[in-house]
């Protein structure tokens, strides 16, 4: 409040003088009134202001100027509290300095720790005053008056102060107007501050959903790429689907791989838009060849955005494919940490690649060395699987000649010690037999190798096949010892493929020949089941039987047990000729009591 002049004293012989007196109080009411609107005027400005922006250093800036002027001043400051550290520093100084002071430092300190006023008509004379302001600005201060600014909660966030009132010293009029504003000055500054913290808020949230788009994009690239490496049926069409998507989403004239090989890189460029030339699809480059003779080591990202500039790319490579490229992005491709080639996009349509567009190949790079990876795997597992079946060829191979060469050795051996001519005729005929059962299994072996799996069936009557099998059978079997016995209970006609089915018995019978080592014998009956109409050969022998441990897996490849040259192959080649014949194996034993194998087929 200001203070209104006093009261006019009129003495009884004033004369005159009375009406100057009148005068010159009025005019000291008017100038007391002014004085009033004008401060009352600067708080509705700051008022207003604070309802209109924001913006606290423009805010501030308005406070600090009225401050100036109502108080009549030279100077104003503004400090705020670091709620870190506890210093003052000033927010708005009428001066080119800032303005820091150590926490309870000086007058401005005192009063941001005591939360009370202050005011001075001599600073100098105040231990509490800090000098080395002065020296600092070189601004003399002689009067002081300092408040403090609280917050909603009642906490001191900040002081003002006015240095050097033009006109005397400082009033309780000047200290009530100045807490005024301070109050003013601290709503300003708690809206302002949590107008920037809301900002802040929003900016992170922004960011933080920027970040999130991002990574569902991300996700959909991988998820894309995962569904297209699932879907394709080579590595080469992985790499073409996967380099589609690189060069669609970073909107590249082309975009290929570069795998490093011992001798230098082969380039795949699988994936090329409008306008590549068909060069760019397969070429085989040296290690100074290039982009790659050029850029940085492979195992470095690269965005050369300069890369048509005449120490670029090759110019020897430029030339064979007629396409210079001015633009290029490559990522390394890694595998179990090494590095195994690269991903190169070319040209961008849309001007220069960014860190976007880095961070999208990186993925995608990413992705393209798992697929390579796994190609490269399951190429080498295939391999394998070729080997392996070769090697089962091979094996039953080896394993079915046995038969017909064992048959051979024992006529060849009749022919030598025989000396009647028709004995001998007989013998070259079982020979030469022979001879064509293995070249059955050679051309049989040769379709299977095609995929080839059709059947010779014709008809055949059983009474001729089992006195065949019987005759090349029983010098076989006698070597080792053992008997052998027919019993044909049926000698009908059946269809089947006569070649495979004595193939069938051999191995049953070698089987049995290996289950008996000290000799025993070995029956094959053939019978009818009407009521199925199917045919049944038995096999039994009197070895020692299977082993339980082999029991269940008896027809599966690779499965033998005790038998030092055994290959596992015998009665898995059984199972199969039956099955093809569209019929069935079974078998029953009994540990040291023998076995009995009965294979049914269709008559």
């Amino acid at each position: 409040m200001v203070t209104p002049p006093r009261p006019l004293e009129i003495a009884p012989d004033a004369g005159e003088g009375i009406f100057q007196g009148l005068a010159d109080h009025m005019r000291q009411l008017q100038r007391a009134v002014g004085r009033q609107e004008e401060r009352f005027q600067a708080v509705m400005d700051i008022g207003r202001a604070i309802g209109s922006t924001l913006d606290v250093d423009e805010l501030l800036e308005l406070v600090m100027r009225k401050v100036t002027l109502l108080l009549g001043v030279e100077r104003s400051t503004l400090f705020l509290v670091d709620p870190d550290t506890g210093e003052l520093w000033s927010k708005i100084a009428q001066s080119a300095e800032e303005i820091r002071l150590p926490a309870g430092r000086g007058i401005a300190g005192w009063v941001a720790r005591k939360g009370e006023p202050v005011s001075l008509a001599d600073v100098y004379g105040d231990a509490r005053f800090n000098p080395d302001i002065d020296r600092l600005t070189g601004f003399l201060t002689r009067c002081l008056l300092a408040v403090p600014l609280r917050d909603k909660a009642g906490q001191v966030i900040g002081v003002i102060q006015a240095l050097n009132r033009v006109e005397g010293t400082f009033t309780p009029d000047d200290q009530r107007l100045l807490e005024a504003l301070a109050a003013q000055a601290a709503v300003a500054i708690e809206n302002a501050q949590m107008y920037q913290a809301l900002k802040a808020q929003n900016r992170a949230l922004a960011r933080t959903q920027g970040e999130l788009n991002q990574l569902v994009g991300e996700l959909d690239v991988l998820y894309d790429l995962e569904r297209r490496i699932s879907s394709a049926s080579t590595l080469a069409q992985v790499l073409e689907e996967i380099l589609a998507r690189a060069m669609n989403l970073t909107d590249s004239r082309a975009c290929g791989l570069v795998l490093t090989g011992e001798e230098g890189g082969e380039l795949f460029f699988l994936s090329a838009g409008p306008g590549a030339p068909p060069a760019l699809r397969r070429l085989v480059l040296g290690p100074d060849e290039g982009v790659a003779g050029w850029l940085p080591p492979a195992d470095h990202p690269v965005i050369a955005n300069d890369a048509g500039r005449p120490r670029g790319l090759d110019p020897r490579l430029s030339k064979r494919l007629g396409y210079k490229p001015e633009r290029v992005l490559r990522v390394p491709l890694s595998r179990e940490g090494q590095s195994v080639g690269a991903l190169e996009l070319l040209d961008k349509r849309g001007g220069d690649y960014l860190e976007a567009d880095l961070r999208v190949a990186t993925l995608i790079a990413g992705q393209a060395a798992r697929a390579i990876s796994l190609g490269q795997s399951r190429e080498e597992e295939e391999r394998k699987k070729r080997l392996a079946v070769i090697g089962q060829m091979i094996s039953s191979v080896v394993h079915d000649l046995r038969t017909p060469m064992t048959i051979i050795s024992g006529y060849a051996q009749l022919m030598a010690a025989e000396d009647d001519a028709a004995e001998r005729e007989s013998a070259s005929q079982v020979i030469l037999k022979q001879f064509d059962t293995i070249n059955g299994m050679i051309k049989e072996t040769l379709a299977f190798a095609k995929g080839e799996r059709a059947l010779l069936v014709r008809k055949v009557h059983l009474n001729r096949f089992i006195d065949e099998v019987a005759q090349y059978l029983k010098p076989d079997l006698a070597s080792h010892g053992v008997e052998l016995r027919v019993q044909a209970a049926f000698k009908g006609a059946v269809r089947m493929d006569e070649s495979k089915m004595k193939r069938l018995i051999y191995n049953i019978a070698r089987n049995a020949v290996e289950a008996m080592p000290r000799g025993g014998r070995f029956t094959l009956s053939t019978d009818l089941d009407e009521a199925e109409k199917k045919v049944v050969f038995k096999f039994s022998d009197t070895g020692a039987g299977i082993a339980p441990e082999v029991a269940d897996r008896l027809f599966q490849s690779f499965v033998t047990h005790g038998k030092p040259d055994g290959t596992g192959l015998g009665l898995a080649m059984v199972k199969k000729i039956a099955e093809e014949h569209r019929g069935d194996v079974s078998c029953k034993s009994r540990p040291g009591k023998g076995s009995t194998f009965v294979v049914r087929i269709p008559a």
